[in-house]
């Protein structure tokens, strides 16, 4: 009789044990996420390597300090830039025709405008931008504010990368002849 009790003590202690073991292994699987799929730079030369295609944008926004470049190889390029006061503007530049900002807020206003021969569209809130997004040489772009910009000078900044991004198809063009 007492094997028979130390046996039932054994197993009710062995299955208790699995039961706990299991428990935790699946408390584990749930605090597991996907993996971050960016890379971060400090040097755009190093991002662009990575990212297997250029993006022009030295100092393309005045009074603010890039932070990093993010990259997925293949497929995204991200500047993050900062402000003073703490906005945070990212530009983006994405094989493709898709909007790349990331971006799905839903603003008041939305219009489009040519600049440099390429239709850019806005959505805005008042005078304050949210968002561009525009399509060039087989790329998209995007430019996006958290604390949202003046058009007046998101236009200026996006005139700015079409032109320096446009020069460099130009560039590479000529360096593949």
């Amino acid at each position: 009789m007492k094997k028979a009790l130390v046996l039932i003590l054994a197993a009710a202690f062995f299955l208790g044990a699995c039961a706990s073991t299991q428990q935790e292994n699946s408390a584990s699987q749930k605090d597991v996420g996907a993996p971050n799929p960016f890379h971060s730079f400090k040097r755009l030369d190093e991002a662009e390597k990575k990212a297997g295609f250029k993006f022009n944008l030295l100092d393309v926004f005045e009074s603010y300090t890039i932070q990093a470049y993010r990259v997925i190889p293949k497929k995204l390029f991200e500047a993050v830039y900062d402000s003073e006061s703490g906005d945070e503007i990212r530009i983006r530049k994405a094989p493709g025709k898709d909007d790349p900002s990331g971006d799905y807020n839903i603003y008041a206003e939305k219009s489009s405008q040519k600049i440099k021969g390429i239709e850019a569209t806005f959505f805005a809130t008042g005078n304050k931008c949210g968002k561009v997004v525009w399509h060039s040489d087989g790329y998209s772009y995007s430019l996006t504010s958290q604390d949202k910009v003046s058009i007046d000078r998101v236009l200026k900044t996006v005139t700015k990368v079409i032109e320096m991004n446009q020069a460099q198809v130009v560039t590479d063009a000529r360096n593949e002849r």
